[in-house]
């Protein structure tokens, strides 16, 4: 049987794939440890955002987004680099449809070299 749960939102933000995760993951088990399991949407949620999280594990997601904001990219760009991991500068390019900006060519080519060294 289902139960409603009503939530205030206090802060809004978007979260890369393996952000989400790690917040899903601690809400998870403290439902199990409540409840003992958990809702079948909860678990295809968590086990997509774990199949899906591509950066290398012992690589921090806020070094990797401090490394990005540091090269000047939008919160939302940032989670799209983190989430898809482009290979190519023609990769990147398709992501930066929130920069209102014009990008640098060697921004561009550090962004993808960084990327490649922190992604699976």
């Amino acid at each position: 049987m289902s139960r409603v749960i009503r939530l205030n939102v206090v802060e809004q933000k978007v979260l890369s794939n393996p952000e989400a995760a790690i917040l899903l993951k601690d809400v998870v088990e403290r439902i199990k440890s409540k409840e003992g399991s958990i809702s079948p949407f909860l678990a295809k949620a968590l086990n997509y955002l774990s199949k899906h999280s591509k950066l290398k594990e012992d690589v921090g997601v806020e070094a990797v987004k401090s490394f990005l904001k540091g090269l000047g990219y939008k919160d939302e760009t940032i989670v799209m680099i983190i989430n898809l991991c482009p290979k190519t500068v023609d990769d990147l390019r398709i992501l930066l449809d929130y920069e209102e900006r014009y990008v640098e060519e060697s921004v561009l080519n550090e962004t993808v070299e960084y990327m490649k060294n922190v992604c699976l």
